[in-house]
């Protein structure tokens, strides 16, 4: 049975990088990351090191969304951990001329490694499950919203929308319950990771 410390110090570092991109604190955001790290989201696709500068050129273009997210589950073999955790990306901006404001329901998944007594993030993943979208001024008329083209008719269409919008490129092809294989797929190769050999 894994140490509690240990899980506790998984959940930590989760928890540290998404509050360290929320709260612009980048120093603490990049030290969640191992080198080499990768990171797959609706609009990027890299390594940890290179998300952490992209979220840091966002948020100083002006873009101030944040994220929720739930309690994570854990489970560590010798080294390596999976954690997950319920995640919504909340978000503002425009479409159509409607003030919007979109939260994207999914779960995000980290993979993590032990290095030198310390617990890393090597992979970090998000698999959107659906957007919500409400006007921020309850009495606006959203019929023009019929018109939205989509850059992706995906379960985050909304915040790919606003994404793109603001020049950001959108992965068609991410994980989701309508591409239920794709789930699987990245699933059971996440759970097999966990249980490769360790040297």
């Amino acid at each position: 049975m894994p140490d509690p410390s240990d899980t506790a110090a998984v959940i930590d570092v989760v928890l540290r990088e998404r509050a360290g991109r929320d709260t612009a604190q980048w120093d603490r955001m990049r030290s969640a990351f191992a080198p080499g790290a990768h990171v797959s989201l609706s609009w990027f696709t890299g390594t940890g090191a290179e998300f952490v500068d992209a979220s840091k050129a966002m948020y100083e273009a002006g873009s101030r969304g944040f994220h929720t997210i739930g309690a994570p589950s854990v489970d560590i073999v010798g080294d390596r951990a999976l954690a997950h955790a319920g995640t919504t990306v909340h978000a503002r901006g425009t479409l159509a001329g409607v003030e919007l404001d979109v939260a994207s329901h999914g779960r995000l998944y980290q993979r993590l490694i032990r290095i030198d007594g310390t617990w890393r993030i090597t992979d970090l993943t998000m698999l959107y499950y659906k957007d919500v979208v409400s006007p921020v001024n309850p009495a606006a008329d959203v019929s023009a919203l019929a018109g939205v083209e989509f850059p992706v008719d995906r379960p985050y269409r909304y915040l790919a929308a606003l994404l793109g919008a603001a020049g950001y490129a959108i992965g068609p092809d991410l994980p989701g319950p309508d591409r239920p294989a794709l789930v699987d797929r990245y699933l059971a190769a996440h759970h097999s990771w966990l249980h490769e050999p360790q040297g």
